[in-house]
């Protein structure tokens, strides 16, 4: 690995811990970017794929306390996982996927966990590729959906996928893809990649010469049409038989509302519920939204 890309990861960690290194970072982007625009192209580009990982609060701890967590192989990676059941429940039982976001962990949704339980499912949740204690220090949406639909293939028949966040565009990529469910719920989900791109380029201050620069990488990596292969708003015109529940707050200041309005459009077989003063991840373990997503695998 060479030096500018290990710069990069150590700056990638610190960028969201610190608001002083995250101002140095749109120092350098706004005044070196506009002079040296494939240089600094080159480090945003970078910055883009890698990941960090945060602690794991004590609530979280407890969530998966009960969980029997395990390291599965899944096409050569040790992904991390966390499956609950009951006595109570058949070995049979529906199982439902929770799927985390962007620098998020599978602890994060296990709120779900005994709520569901008690409904009657088995729940499995895990560490996406390059999350939590899955390895890996850079990832894409396409890494994700593999590590997704593997998991699929080994625990068989999956009834329901709860998302959070950009977990929601990659299950809609892996249902685009060959994997089935009977329902999904996206919780706070963003829908776009252009979205993406403009929050990534919003939050660094990146000048127009290195979005540019982006743009044209992500062409000549991916194919021209990748915004339109990986953004859920298209992904979904052809899942509308499946259904959707989205929830979503309007005080989120990480996803606005209006990505969600944006998939409740695209996807015909959705309905849209909004939450108020929840914010972008509250809104994991509130009472009346895990009541809500019940209500729905339920009726």
């Amino acid at each position: 690995m060479n030096t500018e890309n290990k710069l990069s990861q150590r700056k990638s960690k610190n960028l969201h811990k610190s608001p002083l290194v995250l101002a140095i970072f749109r120092l350098i982007f706004r005044y070196v970017g506009a002079v040296l625009p494939g240089l600094t192209g080159r480090w945003a580009y970078h910055l883009w794929f890698l990941t960090h990982r945060l602690p794991t609060p004590k609530r979280e701890q407890g969530w998966i306390a009960s969980a029997k967590s395990e390291v599965l192989d899944i096409n050569g990676l040790k992904v991390m996982t966390h499956y609950w059941t009951s006595e109570n429940n058949a070995p049979d039982a529906a199982l439902i996927m929770l799927v985390h976001g962007w620098t998020g962990r599978g602890s994060q949704m296990g709120a779900l966990a005994e709520p569901l339980l008690k409904a009657g499912f088995r729940v499995l949740s895990f560490d996406n590729h390059s999350h939590g204690q899955t390895p890996g220090k850079a990832s894409t949406i396409f890494k994700q959906s593999e590590v997704q639909r593997g998991l699929a293939e080994k625990f068989g028949a999956i009834y329901t996928v709860i998302a959070h966040s950009f977990g929601g565009m990659v299950t809609a990529y892996s249902l685009s893809h060959g994997m089935e469910t009977k329902r999904v719920v996206c919780l706070s989900p963003p829908s776009r990649f252009d979205f993406l791109l403009e929050r990534f380029s919003r939050t660094l201050h990146l000048p127009k010469q290195i979005q540019c620069y982006m743009v044209k990488r992500f062409n000549k990596d991916y194919g021209e049409d990748l915004a339109e292969r990986v953004s859920a708003t298209t992904t979904a015109q052809q899942l509308g038989h499946i259904p959707l529940l989205i929830i979503h707050d309007e005080n989120d200041n990480d996803v606005p509302i209006s990505e969600s309005e944006l998939l409740h459009q695209a996807w015909p077989n959705s309905q849209l519920k909004r939450t108020k003063e929840l914010g972008h991840r509250s809104i994991l373990y509130n009472e009346k939204v895990i009541e809500d997503i019940v209500g729905f695998l339920t009726q």
